[in-house]
């Protein structure tokens, strides 16, 4: 089990996310908080290259999809979390079904077509489990970990300057 801990990187939730937090706790009782704590229990480890360090873009991959969608991040995450170009990161995916998939989504030959888009999290970025997101990372073969890194290369070949905001909160929007 995965928890959020939201104190780590409140950057990642923005002010706008605290406010609509507020709210929907004191209308529905429930919040975007808790929603991101339901994405990382219940949703699909997957791995998660580092494509460049400055701008900090991050691939996050879907086998169900057979894709990457590429993830922004401020630059200072590349020293607060020791990164180098080829990091491996574990992305925690929630998927969304429709008629189409969302536009910055090339499927890739493998894809199963169940699912048309997803919302990937950057786990170490938002949680203290580091030992957890170590273990899933140990599952992940070697050549899969290449792959997703030559699919980040050809994403940024195929849409310069397109990158999904990286924010747990924002990463399941189209950057096109």
């Amino acid at each position: 089990m995965i928890k959020c801990n939201h104190q780590k990187r409140p950057d990642l939730f923005g002010v706008k996310a605290l406010v609509i937090g507020a709210i929907r706790t004191k209308s529905i009782g429930y919040n975007e908080i808790r929603k991101i704590q339901e994405h990382l229990l219940f949703g699909d480890s997957q791995p998660a290259v580092v494509i460049s360090k400055k701008p900090l873009i991050v691939a996050a991959y879907s086998e169900d999809i057979d894709c990457v969608v590429l993830l922004k991040f401020p630059d200072r995450y590349v020293e607060l979390y020791s990164l180098d170009e080829r990091s491996r990161l574990i992305s925690i995916n929630t998927y969304f079904r429709g008629d189409k998939f969302q536009r910055d989504i090339t499927p890739g030959v493998n894809c199963d077509y169940t699912w048309r888009g997803y919302s990937p999290i950057i786990g170490e970025f938002i949680t203290d489990d580091i030992d957890v997101l170590k273990k899933k990372k140990e599952k992940i073969n070697e050549e899969l970990w290449q792959y997703v890194y030559k699919l980040g290369i050809e994403y940024i070949d195929m849409h310069p300057n397109t990158y999904r905001d990286g924010r747990p909160i924002l990463s399941g929007k189209s950057a096109l």
